[in-house]
């Protein structure tokens, strides 16, 4: 009897040190996944018009997260972004007014599809074109090709032939980037300038969940590079997540429709 006891105690004792290890291992997990910082994007755009002709321009967007997981963009018109996945709630608000919207999502999941408040206002639309994000495993896995739906518009698919790869890693301003490459064809044409043939490259820090480098170009597109800069560690102002003293919070509760009634 008093050797089963001892067998048992042993147990336990295992079962909590296994415990132990598996809740350090999912802390340090998602310590990493949310390492704070603050950094700037700057996009250089030189796109092709339908006309032949050219746009160019240059903007720098403001990013942060904090040690709770919440994201803060601020744009160069002076409209700022702030989302908090684990609260499912946005907070937007600009330099124009002094309103600031917090809005309000059942669920989060990356909150692909459409969406509106309760009277069919402050419609959202977010991109659910999965396959463009997949990528074999390993670069010694060659390449995969899938054949997708790309929305174009609201209410407009247009079949497309996507072929990736993976580029293995590489280090961009001293942090581990692993980097991605996607060609999109067009297998169908409703409009010239829906969607021409693309080439886009990504470098990604898996630390961070941070894109360092993004370039898409196409003979009919021209050049689209995002680049990021400035990156710095540690928890950024708790100033930079509320909107300025004296803006007024209006809550917008969100639904998800079919995107063909927006």
């Amino acid at each position: 009897m008093r050797y089963r006891y001892a067998v048992l105690a042993f147990l336990v004792v295992c079962a909590a040190a296994v415990l132990l290890c598996w809740q350090r291992k999912i802390h340090a997990q998602s310590a990493a996944v949310i390492a704070p910082y603050t950094a700037h994007l700057t996009r250089t755009v030189n796109r092709v018009l339908p006309d032949g002709s050219s746009a160019n321009a240059i903007s720098t967007v403001v990013l942060a997260r904090d040690r709770q997981g919440r994201i803060y963009e601020k744009f160069g018109s002076g409209s700022v972004l702030v989302q908090d996945p684990a609260k499912r709630q946005t907070l937007t608000w600009d330099l124009k007014s002094q309103v600031a919207v917090l809005g309000q999502w059942p669920y989060w999941s990356g909150r692909t599809g459409c969406w509106v408040d309760e009277h069919g206002q402050h419609q959202s639309r977010f991109p659910d074109d999965e396959d463009w994000h997949r990528v074999p495993a390993s670069p010694g896995d060659g390449k995969l090709e899938t054949i997708t739906s790309m929305a174009v518009s609201t209410n407009k698919r247009v079949k497309a032939r996507i072929v990736s790869e993976n580029l293995g890693q590489k280090e961009i301003n001293g942090l581990t980037a692993y980097g991605m490459r996607w060609i999109m064809t067009p297998l169908e044409t409703i409009e010239p300038s829906d969607l021409p043939e693309t080439t886009s490259e990504l470098w990604k820090s898996k630390e961070f969940d941070l894109d360092l480098v993004k370039v898409t170009s196409g003979p009919k597109y021209g050049s689209d590079r995002e680049e990021l800069s400035d990156l710095q560690r540690g928890d950024p102002d708790p100033a930079l997540f509320e909107p300025p003293p004296g803006y007024k919070v209006e809550t917008v509760e969100y639904h998800q429709v079919p995107c063909e009634q927006q």
